[in-house]
């Protein structure tokens, strides 16, 4: 498996340049005091636009390689069922009583997530991408991340498609309570 900054900068790099971000705040969640609530936001954030680009740009190019459906599908599951339960983790909060508990298992189900994408989808596109193609997609995946909703919607659609006609929608309107929460706690 590359690890993340051994890679020039193309898609995958990026991918797992995100992935140790989630890692890192999954990690740090668990043992926060008070800035449990914000690195949880962040987390929400990080994982939000991270999953949309992928939808919309790094599991489009995978499926085009031969067996690609038999690896990209498995993903989507995957990203469909931590999408529901960080949507629901988000509802709950922090200081729920089951948040912890809860979280322990979205933890371990992103971190297999990552990890299945590293060692089943990555090899696939560096077989079948030159790393022209590669660095152009690593561009097209970070625009993709900036105009991405911001969190998680259990019935958010999972297909590139889906993710451009509703996404764009839903990332407004996340983006403006980001707005009025942020606004909110400045004053308060």
């Amino acid at each position: 498996m590359t690890t993340a900054g051994s890679r020039p900068n193309d898609v995958i790099q990026a991918v797992q340049n995100d992935h140790q971000r989630i890692k890192s705040l999954m990690n740090q969640i668990p043992h926060a005091g008070d800035e449990k609530r914000d690195l949880f936001q962040e987390l929400v954030t990080t994982l939000a636009v991270h999953e949309t680009a992928e939808e919309e740009i790094v599991h489009p190019l995978a499926r085009r390689a031969q067996n690609g459906d038999d690896v990209v599908e498995p993903r989507l599951a995957e990203e469909d069922h931590g999408k529901k339960a960080l949507a629901d983790l988000e509802k709950i909060g922090v200081d729920d009583a089951r948040f912890d508990a809860e979280f322990a298992k979205l933890r371990e189900e992103v971190l297999r997530h990552a990890q299945n994408e590293e060692e089943q989808e990555h090899p696939m596109l560096e077989r079948n991408l030159d790393p022209q193609q590669l660095a152009r997609a690593a561009s097209r995946f970070r625009k993709a991340e900036q105009m991405a909703p911001t969190h998680a919607h259990a019935s958010a659609p999972e297909s590139a498609t889906g993710n451009v006609i509703v996404g764009s929608f839903v990332a407004v309107a996340d983006r403006v309570r980001d707005a009025i929460r942020s606004w909110h706690d400045d004053d308060g």
